[in-house]
């Protein structure tokens, strides 16, 4: 056939200008090609240049600065012409096809059109950026030739008649408009500027975040193209690959993402709606309400970019409904019967009668459905994170005003708050990202069936009434999971409150052997909470499979999991946000303006008068009738029994306490340190109040408070309260006798042990512990992975008989399908041809294709049912059995693991990692299996329908590895970032909690809330990346997906036009082709995630490696029955790799001997102590208990056999009867004698319940010195012959001290009694002394006789009180 510009037909039409040049097509199109020939003659040396100049360019952010006007409009305009400019290419081609000669002008000007609008668009992206504007005169002249000459084009047109049933027509106006707008934006931006034909341009400066090289996350500033492709990421993604992402690679978040910035606008919001509504408290509408004035404007954006996309996601199934019914006709477009200006124009129906074009249409329809699904997805997951980050910060701020009393009275935890931080917060960031589907989804409902009912007719009704029919069944299924959903997460807060509870005290449990105890009530929450987590695997397959049986991939089951959660977060934030505030007296104008320049400060009162205090609103008053007055530039001393209110006062004055009456009155900011306050604090004349029990004080006081039972009992200096209180000054001058240890201790600082050293590491619960300890976690997984027991089972659940046999029950039932449409329009064309009747055979064929069809359809109902139930169940199985050797281990691991590693580690553990194997990788495993299986049937079905596929398929394949490969690199260091991010955020908010009450005294509250931002925005910078990474690879694989269908569709109707492949295989290829892209993109997403969240099995897999100690041995039933102690050269150690902190210590403590033994700090009193229970490692020497040496012991019978008593006082969440008798062993009258003994029996009988009275966690409803009493009776309550008291009296005044110890002497007169000494005048009844130094003893015998000898250690620390 002829090829030639004009066309060579043998006439003389297309070379005729007898009416004007202008009235000739081939004339008019040939004068539209000049444009388009000058913009690329002028533009490549420029743009050949400015690349050049470009590559020179160090400063990252240079090349994204976009700054002039309508930029996105141009490249809006940019994007509608190239696809204007295709269809025009298209349609000259389809028309040209009917011409015995090719006509190159038809489609030749599109062509050099589409060049040079590329070339337009990135010739102005690079002015733009390198802001040289007077380049712009190019375009200047470009836009107006194309114009012009597009113009003319279109009025020749109109006068030849030409109108717009023809398409060409159509196009050519739209060209037209198109350029017109472009050459207004052009002359807009000259303007607005004072660009090219202005002397004086306008100055424009880059946004401040452009200016900052730290912010390297790019996405709101690069152009349209990058922001929809994340092209601005491949530099990212690569530079992964070669090296590790940190902090510092992802740099500062732009300064609109920022949390502060995000709180700022969360709180107008808050306060908006306050104002709106004063009366009506701050409920969830309100929360709901504020969120949406906040974040609604982008999450709007998004649902309208999801709508966009579903309405698109429609062009796929019509473009191949057309090209299965032009293929079954051979394509045979109709041959169009107009022709002007000595060529063919063909109509709009004409146009799309041809299944090629039909291809390419259903290729650019996927490009753009894609595109705008993604861009829905970033845009709604950006507005949940700085939704999440803004909600944090009003928590945090929130926290700062709480109440007192809500932590203390127990009516909120650490644990609930922090839960609100991890959980809740993050359940409202996911809801605002799949938020977009509620309304997306009966958008798609209705347009489906419209859709099915044009081509089905009333079929289609049918399948409408089916989905109402089961929308009340969903309803249900919704409301039960969202019942299972609550009942889930409130399950797992009280087993995580629970295992924190044990992991705090597991020294307590140890020593008492009650590690049963608490692993049966974390075990009896377990079971419950995996009860729930079975009904909703249930309710959730049901919803997401049966139901939703021919939708290969659904969001209902997420949509039903946020949607059942979102209220209950909402509910619980606003509970929270409602609790009550510290009063505002405390923020009185003086304070905020005095001297801020202090290191450490606290505000100090003048004086309170007629004073009245509760912890809670409708509460009692825990102090009642204070007036006060606390000299200024003094010492003020407060003193009292334990429980008198003391510290309450404190907290009162510091305005943490609920005041009832009364004035407090302020003075200034003033000093309040440990150290020095006799010495510089004085001599600066600064106020200093200190509680205190150590009455040795009280001569260096310049006022003393006395309390007693919350009310103030005396006030005044030393020699006021010698007259005035003459019994009460005697009862303090005995006390004030003795001789207290600890000063010297204090004042003599030694070197601390190796287990002071471990202990304060452990408690310093910093961020870098913490990451260290993933990073050893991480390695000692890596080296497991080849005999990770786990990994084997997960390998079982791998196994996909069932899934394997879903998939081909599905493949199964859509080639029935195919064949079925196939078929019936073979039968029908066969009808229309030889006009005859074949409805008998006919009808026999549909019936057998109907009764198959129904068949495989209810099996795969049935199969989708049963897969996604067991693999749920299989995966609780193997969950539960997960957490069940993990407690076991835990609990049974030796002191020294909990000494090493960070508690918030091992609860990440239980919480984090345990959600992640609980919740997360079953649902992933599925998926991923899901999208494997359906990715090889469809490659497997377009294959066989046309083979030709196959070598189109490797190039596209070799593009999918290198890509996940990239991808997989980067998501990994993302997400690890991510987790690592989240730690010192939930840290924090922890620490904050729990020193709530000293921040606020020390007017730190603007330090933390900075430290606060600063951990938001480093989590927030990591979840943007993580995210936008995310959409990298979707959209890349959407773009490969899309190509995948292009190659199917054209070597499909290739392959039917000419090698009569039935039109209803080529509907199931092309169907099949179009899952390809959906289920590469999860494939990959999920084998990514899968990767990380086995990160969470490895972890858990490295603590079961944690060696429990369990000894057998047999031994009396009534071990040890008499108390008698022989230690025999006895050397201990914290750790094989520590050096000794006992050394060739040798005893005998004969049964019923009372022991003390003092020492300095570091001299190993509490190491020996510890060595009776196996809590350290004895690797010389023995220690004999009656006669058996209990290194051949059980633990549990040996520390169950033995008492003690601890410095720190450690109560649990509970009742006052469980924390003393866990066992359920003891009578309530032995109950109240220990408690009697304890001197807390008149407390107890005061409180509602007794001994059932409720401790909150920690024992925050008690003082320390109280609790150090229950504490006490707990020991009291074992009938142990041995008795050991490791300075169980330091939180004690000294006459609670001294009523205590005459009844240890007394009533365990025939136990012995080993007591380290915290005070030193409590051992001097002792019947034998061991003075302790250095892991040695220095001395050993009674202490009568060691206070005779002149150079006694002991002797010089009784004298150096006096």
């Amino acid at each position: 056939m002829a090829l030639a510009f004009c066309g060579d037909e043998g006439n003389s039409t297309a070379y005729n200008v007898d009416h004007g040049v202008l009235n000739n097509g081939c004339f008019v199109d040939a004068l539209n090609v000049v444009p388009h020939v000058f913009l690329l003659f002028i533009t490549f040396p420029i743009l050949f240049i400015g690349w050049g100049s470009q590559s020179s360019k160090v400063h990252i952010h240079h090349s994204t600065w976009l700054h002039f006007p309508g930029h996105n409009l141009r490249w809006i305009l940019t994007f509608i012409l190239l696809f204007v400019l295709v269809c025009e290419i298209a349609e000259g081609i389809v028309s040209d096809g009917v011409s015995e000669s090719r006509h190159l002008h038809l489609y030749m000007p599109a062509g050099m059109a589409f060049l040079a609008a590329i070339t337009s668009v990135v010739y102005y992206h690079n002015i733009e950026t390198s802001n040289f504007p007077k380049l712009l005169i190019a375009l200047l002249f470009y836009w107006t030739l194309a114009f012009i000459t597009k113009t003319i084009k279109f009025v020749k047109f109109c006068d030849n008649g030409v109108g717009f049933s023809q398409l060409r027509f159509c196009l050519t106006g739209l060209l037209v408009v198109l350029y017109g707008m472009l050459l207004a934006v052009e002359i807009n931006v000259i303007r607005v500027r004072r660009y090219v034909f202005f002397k004086t341009p306008k100055e424009v400066k880059p946004p401040e975040d452009l200016q900052d090289l730290g912010v390297r996350f790019l996405q709101p500033f690069v152009n349209l193209l990058s922001k929809g492709t994340y092209w601005w990421m491949n530099t990212f993604i690569k530079t992964a690959h070669k090296k590790p992402i940190d902090l510092k690679t992802i740099g500062k978040l732009p300064i609109a993402m920022r949390a502060l910035t995000n709180y700022i606008r969360l709180n107008e919001a808050f306060e908006a709606q306050k104002n709106k509504r004063p009366s009506s408290p701050q409920g969830s509408g309100s929360i709901w309400r504020a969120l949406c004035c906040a974040f609604g404007r982008p999450l709007l954006l998004s649902s309208t970019f999801r709508i966009l996309a579903d309405l698109l996601g429609f062009a796929g199934p019509l473009c191949i409904s057309g090209i299965v019914h032009n293929v079954g006709k051979g394509n045979n477009t109709i041959r169009p019967q107009t022709k002007i200006l000595g060529v063919f124009f063909i109509s709009s129906q004409e146009f799309l009668s041809n299944a090629y074009v039909l291809a390419v249409l259903l290729f650019f329809a996927l490009l753009l459905q894609r595109t705008f699904l993604q861009a829905s997805y970033y845009v709604a997951i950006e507005t949940g994170i700085n939704l999440r980050g803004a909600i944090q910060t009003k928590i945090y701020n929130k926290i700062m005003q709480l109440s007192t009393s809500n932590m203390s009275m127990g009516e909120m935890t650490a644990g609930q708050i922090c839960n609100l931080v991890a959980i809740d917060t993050n359940q409202l960031m996911w809801f605002f990202f799949l938020c977009p589907n509620l309304w997306a989804m009966p958008v798609q409902i209705i347009v489906g069936v419209l859709l099915l009912y044009y081509l089905l007719g009333i079929s289609a009704l049918i399948g409408a009434a089916v989905i109402i029919v089961l929308a009340p069944v969903q309803y249900f299924v919704a409301t039960k999971l969202s019942q299972a959903q609550r009942s889930t997460l409130e399950y797992s807060n009280e087993r995580l409150k629970k295992t924190n509870e044990m992991l705090r005290g597991i020294k307590l449990l140890k020593l008492y052997a009650w590690e049963h105890i608490f692993h049966s009530s974390v075990e009896e929450t377990r079971q419950k909470e995996m009860t729930s987590l079975k009904s909703f695997a249930l309710y959730t397959s049901i919803s997401s499979k049966s139901f939703s049986f021919f939708i290969h991939y659904s969001v209902n089951g997420q949509l039903s999991s946020c949607n059942s959660v979102f209220p209950f977060s909402v509910q619980k934030l606003s509970e929270f946000l409602s609790s009550d505030e510290i009063e505002e007296h405390d923020k009185c104008p003086e304070l905020r303006s005095a001297d801020a320049q202090s290191k450490y400060q606290a505000v100090v009162s003048n004086n309170i008068t007629n004073g009245f205090f509760t912890w809670t609103p409708e509460g009692p008053p825990a102090l009642s009738n204070i007036d006060i007055r606390i000299p200024q530039g003094q010492l003020t001393m407060i003193v009292g029994q334990v429980g008198c209110g003391k510290s309450s006062l404190l907290l009162a004055i510091l305005g943490e306490m609920q005041k009832i009456s009364g004035n407090i009155s302020w003075s200034r900011y003033d000093h309040l340190m440990q150290e020095g306050i006799l010495k510089m604090l004085r001599e600066d004349k600064r106020t200093v109040v200190l509680v205190t029990h150590k009455l040795q004080y009280l001569p260096h006081a310049d006022w003393i408070i006395a309390m007693k039972d919350g009310y103030i009992q005396r006030e005044g200096t030393l020699k006021d309260i010698q007259k005035s209180e003459t019994e009460l000054f005697e009862h303090w001058k005995t006390l004030m006798n003795r001789q207290d240890q600890e000063l010297e201790k204090e004042t003599t600082i030694e070197t601390k042990t190796v287990l002071e050293r471990t202990n304060l590491r452990r408690t310093m619960y910093s961020r870098e512990a913490l990451l260290k300890d993933d990073e050893e976690d991480e390695e000692e997984a890596t080296e497991s992975d080849d005999e990770d027991n786990l990994s084997s089972v997960l390998h079982q659940r791998a196994k996909m008989p069932w899934r394997l046999l879903k998939h081909t029950v599905m493949v199964a039932i859509d080639y029935c399908l195919a064949r079925w449409t196939s078929d019936a329009i073979s039968e029908k064309m066969e009808v229309e041809l030889k006009n005859c009747s074949h409805c008998e055979v006919r009808d026999i064929l549909t019936l057998n294709f109907m009764i198959s069809t129904l068949i495989l359809c209810c099996l795969g109902i049935v199969l989708c049912l049963v897969t996604s139930i067991a693999v749920e169940w299989t995966g609780l199985k193997v969950t539960k059995k997960l957490h069940a050797s993990l407690l076991n281990k835990i609990i049974l691991a030796p002191m020294r693991f909990f000494e090493t590693t960070p508690l918030g580690s091992i609860l990440n553990r239980f919480s984090a990692d345990c959600n992640t194997i609980d919740q997360h990788i079953p649902a992933t495993l599925e998926c991923l299996s899901r999208s494997t299986l359906l990715c090889v049937s469809a490659l497997a079905v377009i294959s066989y329908v046309t083979p030709m596929f196959l070598i189109a398929l490797v190039p596209l394949a070799i593009m999918c590895y290198f890509i996940q490969k990239y991808f997989r690199v980067a998501s990994r260091d993302l997400q690890q970032l991510d987790d690592s991010t989240q730690l010192p955020l939930l840290s924090h908010f922890s620490e904050t909690v729990e020193g709530l009450t000293t921040i606020r005294a020390f007017r730190y509250e603007a330090k933390f809330r900075q430290k606060l931002l600063e951990y938001t925005d480093s989590n927030n910078i990591a979840s943007l990346f993580l995210t936008a990474a995310n959409r990298w690879l979707e959209v890349r694989m959407e773009y490969i997906g899309a190509c995948v269908v292009l190659i199917a569709a054209v070597t499909s109707i290739t392959n039917c036009l000419y090698s009569k492949l039935s039109s209803g295989l080529v509907g199931l290829g092309l169907t099949y082709a179009l899952m390809v892209s959906n289920y590469l993109n999860w494939m990959v997403r999920n084998l990514a995630d899968m990767e990380i969240q086995l990160g969470a099995v490895k972890r858990i897999h490295g603590l079961l490696k944690t060696e429990g100690c369990w000894f057998i041995f047999s031994f009396p039933c009534n071990w040890p029955d008499r108390g008698e102690i022989q230690i025999q050269n006895l050397s201990v150690r914290y750790d094989s790799n520590l050096k000794p902190v006992l050394k060739h210590v040798n005893a005998h403590i004969s049964p019923g001997q009372k022991i003390g033994i003092c020492g300095r700090t570091g001299s190993g009193k509490s190491s020996f102590s510890l060595a009776f229970f196996r809590m350290v490692d004895t690797f010389e020497g023995r220690i004999i208990i009656d006669g058996i040496d209990i290194a051949k012991l059980p633990l549990q019978t040996l520390r169950s056999r033995l008492s003690i008593i601890l410095q720190d006082p450690i109560l649990f969440s509970g009742t006052i009867r469980f924390n003393l008798d866990p066992e359920k062993k003891c009578t309530d009258s032995m109950l109240w004698e220990a408690l009697e003994i304890a001197q807390l029996k008149h407390v107890v009988k005061a409180l509602p319940g007794g001994l059932d009275a409720i401790v909150t966690e920690g024992g925050e409803n008690f003082s320390q010195g109280q609790r150090q009493l229950f504490c006490l009776a707990r020991a009291f309550v074992r009938k142990t012959s041995i008795f050991i008291m490791d300075e169980a009296t330091a939180s004690i005044d000294m006459a609670t001290e001294n009523i205590l110890q005459k009844v240890v002497m007394t009533a365990f007169a025939d136990r012995t009694v080993v007591t380290i000494a915290h005070r030193v005048h409590t051992i001097l009844n002792a019947d034998l002394v061991i003075v302790m130094k250095r892991g040695l003893i220095l001395e050993y015998d009674k202490p009568e006789v060691l206070l005779e000898q002149e150079d006694s250690v002991f002797a010089s620390f009784v004298q150096a009180d006096k």
